[in-house]
């Protein structure tokens, strides 16, 4: 319960700094160039409730969230290389979560 506890927190203060930012950045009339997400009240809450539920599906199916993500991020309009890159990071996390877990 506390763990799930700090997720959220954590989630919600990125939701209000993503809101804040994307708010900063209209106020000074910034340029989003192709691949950049523009962020707003639906998208930072759907986004992440997709991503969770394919963390949960990785989890307990044992298929990869990248099979899941990839696909959210193409979608979400990020630049195709940008999205591979990330995919690739995220393959870190797992492997170190995944080793954590059986030490």
């Amino acid at each position: 319960a506390i763990m799930l506890g700090i997720i959220l927190s954590i989630s919600l203060y990125a939701r209000c700094y993503l809101l804040r930012q994307t708010k900063e950045k209209q106020l000074a009339k910034y340029e989003y160039v192709e691949g950049d997400i523009v962020w707003d009240s639906r998208s930072t809450l759907i986004y992440p409730s997709i991503c969770a539920c394919a963390g949960l599906a990785a989890g307990l199916f044992g298929i990869g969230g990248g099979i899941i993500k990839g696909p959210l991020m193409l979608a979400m309009g990020v630049h195709p290389s940008v999205v591979s890159a990330t995919s690739a990071c995220m393959i870190l996390f797992t492997s170190f979560t995944a080793t954590t877990s059986y030490m």
